[in-house]
Parts: structure tokens; C-alpha cells; sequence
């Protein structure tokens, strides 16, 4: 597969003045217009330096939204700055991680954190190369006019740093050749608008009902044969909830970093990956972050009627991951960090074009090293139907439940269990 990278020759001094940019442009904002200029900690010189670069390593106490989805986004940019000029998917990764340590060490007077330093690099390195690929398909070289126009103003929102760097070398405007792997030879998209209530413990004891939206998309298909290099074949899930504690209230990205088939016959197919993945959830009931690397083993059964099953194994390692916690800690944080393991178990039954019936189950762990002692259990149950209408037109009931135990190791903290029930009834359609 190739990339814009194809017609790009690399540009290794512009990557790095536009890292170190990017972080001088957010110290800038820090120091002098944020808080009217009157916050410390970004007050930096010789002394925080070495005082940082002395001591090393430690956590921060920075809010959930910040740490889980401000970093890694701020990570994406590092990645983009190295993918728009010229850098494979590999070779944009140490750039992010370079990035993200030259921020810890000299641009804040904070001591370097280690969460900062993980979620800012690897889900930057999710998150990058999900909105690099995402950016290419609204992008069009060969269009002309306000057509071309409105294209680039969403490509550089979607990917800022390809945006600038396209701006930089004249490619608004300049027709020539897409290409060649611009859009994917398989995709889906979906799009939901619809009602979500939730629950305490019981559904019947309705918490709240609220509007959210929802975008699902999948990039390329595994048993079509994306399956060569790095995001050839990716999924994503963005949510926006309205009014709740936060307008984006969910975002998963889960990667396909290489695999192969382990049988392809014309019933069933059988592939096994390696993935990295993004998690991110914070809503009035749940803080849940992670960073993680896994393995998946996917299936895909054909029937003579035209109906498609697919199922999906997955394992994973969480390299760092964050969980609402019931008490505060020293941290001073909401939420406790760790390592901890994954593993999800998923099934969808489709025909044509639309997946009618869709039922999943992934159930996390994290140990907590940092904020309470504590072992934290996570699962969530969902299952969707749907009823096709009208061509792309549906209208779909989806049941989630999540069940949550906290097993702390004080004697004074009491364990903590909780059942989030969550009922959903939406208007989907098909975007593709």
C-alpha cells in the first residue's frame, strides 16, 4: 500500500522545527495567554531543566479529558508532522515519542510524567495515523474550485500538520495525481443520531435520557486483502453525547499493525493480527483509558442465503490504562492508573449491506501503580439489532451493559461494584 508519502520526498529538518514548533507554540499559549500568563509551571529555564532532567520520571494529577485525550491528540501531531513529510507509519513513531519527551523535559517546569509520556506517544501513534488515512479520502489533488477549496479545510482539520505542510509546498491548489491507495478498496461507515438512557443497577430506574450521535468507521476489510502494511485496516467509533460531562464522550480506535491467513476457503476465512488500540470513555458513569498492543484471531462465514458471518477473538496487552476510582487519592486525580490485559469477544451477522444483529463483550483489567492500591475490573456488554428501511435509511435498539468491580487492598476503602445498564434506540444511516 502506498500513501501521500509516495509523492513526498522526506523533509527530515522541516519534521523536526515543526515538533520542536509545536511545542514552543503550546508553551506559548501556556505561558503568556492561558490563566493570563500567571500559571508556574510553565515558566521554564536552566533550572527546571536540569531540576528535570535530575529527577525524571514521575505522575501528574492532571484531569481525566486532559490526560486521556488532549495528550494522545497532541501526540497525533507529532506523528503527522513526520507522515506529511515524507515518513512511513514506522518511521513516524520514533518522532512521537521524541516528541512528547522533549515536551516532559524542557517545556514545562512540572517534572516529567510517565503517563503523559505513554498516552501522549502511543495513542498519538494510533490517533496519527487513523486521521493521516481519514484526511486522504476528503482530500482531493484532482479537483478544482470551491469543490478543491472546502476539501483542504477539512483534510487540515482532520490532519493539521498535512494541511500546513500543504500549504507550505503549493498543494491547495496544484493539480496533479491522488494516490493510488487515496480511498480503500473496502470500507463502512454509520452514522446514529438517537436517544441513550442510563441506569443505575436497574434500567427501569432511569437515571437519565439524553441525544447523542455516533460515527463508526471501517477502514478496508482484512478478508479482502488489507492486510500488507500498517492501518491498511483500522475501526473507528467516535461518540458525542449532549449534555453530559463531556461532548465527546467516547473514542475507540483499534489498528491492524500486520496479519495473514491462517485458512481461506470460499465459506470461511481465518486471519490472525497484531493490533494497537485506543480507548477513551468519559461520561457521567465511566472513566476508561488505555493504550494497548494485542493479537486478534478473525473468522468470516459465508452462507448460500447471502448472510455473512463474521467473529472477532482479541487479547491485548495494556501498557497504560485509566479507571474511575470511588476515592481520592494522594494523586489527587479522579481516576487510578496501571498496567493491565483486555480481551474481547465479538459476533455480527449480516446480509448485503447491513450487519442486523451485532453482539460483543470485552471485559478489562488494571492493576493500579499510581492513585489508590486497587485492582480494577471493567466489562461491557452490547447487543445491537437493526432494521434496515429504506436503501441506507434503519432504524436500530441497542442494550449495553456495563458492570464494573473495584477490589481495593486498604482496609479502609471498601470494594465497589457497579451495573450501568444503557438502552439506546437511534436512526442509522449508511454512509457508504
Amino acid at each position: 500500500a502506498l500513501s501521500d508519502t509516495f509523492f513526498v520526498r522526506k523533509n527530515h529538518l522541516r519534521t523536526g522545527v515543526e515538533v520542536v514548533g509545536l511545542n514552543t507554540l503550546i508553551w506559548f499559549y501556556d505561558r503568556y495567554i492561558r490563566e493570563g500568563g500567571t500559571n508556574p509551571g510553565f515558566r521554564i529555564g536552566f533550572n527546571s531543566w536540569s531540576e528535570n532532567l535530575a529527577n525524571g520520571f514521575e505522575w501528574d494529577d492532571n484531569n481525566f479529558t486532559t490526560n486521556q485525550f488532549a495528550h494522545p491528540y497532541h501526540g497525533s501531531l507529532y506523528f503527522n508532522a513526520a507522515r506529511s513529510n515524507g515518513y512511513t507509519f514506522w518511521e513516524s513513531v520514533p518522532w512521537t515519542f521524541g516528541g512528547s519527551f522533549l515536551w516532559e523535559y524542557f517545556f514545562e517546569v512540572h517534572h516529567p510524567s510517565m503517563n503523559d509520556w505513554i498516552a501522549t506517544s502511543m495513542g498519538g501513534v494510533t490517533l496519527g495515523e487513523m486521521l493521516h488515512r481519514l484526511s486522504m479520502t476528503v482530500r482531493d489533488n484532482t479537483a478544482t474550485g470551491t469543490s478543491r477549496t472546502w476539501r483542504e479545510v477539512g483534510g487540515m482539520f482532520i490532519n493539521p500538520m498535512a494541511g500546513l505542510n500543504r500549504l507550505i509546498d503549493g498543494d491547495w491548489g496544484r493539480v496533479h495525481p491522488n494516490s493510488p491507495d487515496r480511498f480503500p478498496d473496502n470500507f463502512r461507515s454509520r452514522m446514529d443520531i438517537g436517544f441513550r438512557t442510563v441506569a443505575d443497577e436497574r434500567l427501569w430506574q432511569t437515571d437519565t435520557t439524553r441525544i447523542y450521535a455516533e460515527f463508526e468507521f471501517e477502514y478496508g476489510d482484512m478478508f479482502f486483502g488489507d492486510l500488507e502494511t500498517a492501518f491498511d485496516y483500522f475501526d473507528v467509533d467516535l461518540q458525542l453525547n449532549l449534555s453530559d460531562v463531556a461532548l465527546i464522550g467516547r473514542v475507540d480506535v483499534n489498528g491492524l499493525l500486520g496479519g495473514m491467513f491462517l485458512k481461506e476457503t470460499d465459506p470461511a476465512s481465518h486471519i490472525v493480527g497484531g493490533f494497537t488500540r485506543f480507548d477513551y470513555i468519559n461520561n457521567s458513569k465511566v472513566e476508561f483509558g488505555a493504550q494497548s498492543l494485542g493479537a486478534g484471531f478473525m473468522s468470516r462465514f459465508e452462507t448460500g442465503s447471502g448472510v455473512e458471518i463474521r467473529t472477532e477473538l482479541h487479547t491485548n496487552v495494556i501498557i497504560l490504562g485509566a479507571n474511575k476510582s470511588v476515592y481520592r487519592s494522594t494523586s489527587g486525580r479522579s481516576y487510578d492508573y496501571g498496567p493491565g490485559a483486555s480481551i474481547g469477544l465479538s459476533a455480527r451477522i449480516g446480509r448485503h449491506v447491513w450487519d442486523v444483529l451485532h453482539v460483543s463483550h470485552t471485559q478489562n483489567w488494571i492493576h493500579a501503580v499510581n492513585g489508590n492500591d486497587a485492582d480494577h475490573y471493567l466489562g461491557e456488554s452490547v447487543v445491537r439489532l437493526d432494521l434496515p428501511i429504506r436503501f441506507n435509511l434503519g432504524l436500530g435498539i441497542e442494550y449495553r451493559l456495563i458492570q464494573s468491580e473495584r477490589t481495593y487492598h486498604l482496609e479502609a476503602l471498601d470494594d465497589v461494584s457497579e451495573r450501568i445498564p444503557e438502552l439506546r434506540l437511534t436512526t442509522t444511516w449508511l454512509l457508504n
